[in-house]
């Protein structure tokens, strides 16, 4: 198709560019930034939407910056590289302000501008990853996958990584047991594990590991010595044992008087930017303000990153996780930290909601920290669990603006709302709500 000019109007949630054409048709625009004109190229295209991606910029943002990765323009991550430090934040800002103006929810339109503060930012803005995965495409090639496409752009190193990973995958693509295993590999995870400082390996196989299979990871672990384990998972297979990866949560008074070690089976669910996840935690503590008095419901408590540390005071706390891994996690970290008010159990978290308000359980501060799809529908059973205060942690602002709105109508104030830059050179956000609880007869 022709280019066309488009002035950028904003940033959405997404992190496209937002435009108009001369027919008033909604037109999205990939690596721009406000107040931009570009000339763009349109790939996608139907009666009321068109997506592009910028060819020239002739008026460009003093924020742009040139991005630093030599992959940036083919791979499908890092979407906000070419934008400011400074600027990615106040554009996350911006994005959670347009979705609480046009949610049509008075309080939340309220909020945009009275209860949204300004994201915390990350400690390092590189290497900040504690894991990543590589795709394996169809030439065998290793790397992530181009802009909409299931061809991979070869990878030898990420600056999202930690520098760790980085030169462990240097090595492995240097020796010459790492090919034959590539050959049978759909993906590969590096995790990086903070206790040892090395790396695990997962490779996901196309079909179940052959002895020469392990033996070639047998080569890679005795000759890197970054190397800690290798382990393989497959769609028909499960792993044969997995390790732990841990990390030291260091005391965060007044809620915490000393360190604790959370661990978590390796290729379950943690964080990935670990340093900016202390700071997460400290904002979930600070909302909570739990006291010696305070039953605590932790839901989606994964392998206890808010529940082990919020204990640490509360009187006690039950958590409520799906996934098996990270219940028997929890259940170790508690144990681990000696501590006895603690109850775990693995039961979908809309079921165990059910079945607690059925039995009239109360509990004093909720947590919930939901996955991208948020927590639809589950707002009721909420507002009958929660006797004083919900602490909400959301990894998408659009789910979230659903679901506080949602909550508001079911006795909810909102008072806090705190951003946290948890992806630095991409558009994702990470949000904390506080709302608390309306008296009763309110």
């Amino acid at each position: 198709m022709t280019p066309q000019q488009f002035n950028i109007e904003k940033i959405i949630n997404g992190g496209f560019g937002l435009s108009h054409d001369a027919d008033g048709r909604v037109t999205l625009i990939e690596g721009v930034l406000p107040d931009e004109t570009v000339t763009a190229k349109i790939w996608f295209k139907n009666k009321n939407l068109q997506k592009g991606r910028p060819q020239q910029i002739t008026n460009v943002s003093a924020d742009r910056v040139q991005p630093d990765c030599k992959y940036h323009k083919q791979c499908g991550g890092c979407d906000f590289q070419h934008i400011s430090y400074s600027r990615q934040l106040q554009v996350k800002e911006e994005i959670i302000k347009d979705l609480l103006t046009r949610s049509g929810h008075q309080v939340l339109q309220n909020a945009a501008t009275s209860i949204l503060a300004s994201p915390l930012p990350s400690p390092e803005k590189f290497h900040y990853r504690q894991r990543i995965r590589l795709q394996v495409d169809e030439s065998q090639t290793l790397g992530f996958f181009k802009r909409r496409s299931n061809t991979c752009v070869p990878i030898t190193r990420c600056l999202l990584a930690n520098k760790k990973i980085n030169t462990c995958l240097d090595a492995l693509q240097h020796h010459s047991a790492f090919e034959p295993l590539i050959r049978r590999t759909e993906s590969l995870e590096l995790f990086f594990n903070p206790a040892s400082n090395r790396i695990s390996l997962s490779f996901h196989l196309i079909q179940k590991p052959r002895p020469a299979d392990k033996q070639q990871a047998s080569m890679l672990t005795e000759d890197i010595n970054d190397i800690e384990r290798i382990f393989f998972t497959g769609n028909d297979f499960a792993p044969d044992g997995l390790g732990k990866l841990s990390f030291t949560l260091p005391a965060l008074p007044p809620h915490t008087s000393r360190p604790l070690n959370l661990s978590w089976e390796t290729g379950g669910f943690c964080q990935v930017n670990l340093q900016q996840n202390q700071v997460l935690i400290q904002t979930v503590l600070d909302f909570c303000a739990a006291t010696e008095t305070d039953s605590i419901l932790d839901l989606f408590c994964g392998m206890g990153n808010f529940s082990i540390p919020i204990a640490e005071k509360a009187k006690s706390l039950l958590g409520v996780e799906g996934q098996g891994s990270a219940i028997r996690s929890a259940k170790q970290n508690s144990t681990l930290a000696g501590q006895n008010n603690s109850t775990f159990i693995k039961r979908p978290v809309h079921d165990a909601c059910a079945e607690l308000a059925k039995e009239d359980r109360r509990f004093d501060i909720l947590i919930i920290d939901p996955p991208r799809q948020g927590a639809p529908g589950l707002s009721e059973l909420l507002s009958q669990l929660t006797a004083k205060r919900l602490v909400y942690i959301s990894c998408d602002p659009a789910t979230l603006c659903r679901d506080l709105a949602e909550l508001l109508n079911h006795n909810f104030h909102l008072r806090k709302l705190r951003p946290i830059d948890m992806f630095p050179q991409t558009h994702h956000i990470e949000c904390v709500a506080l709302l608390e609880k309306r008296p009763e007869n309110h």
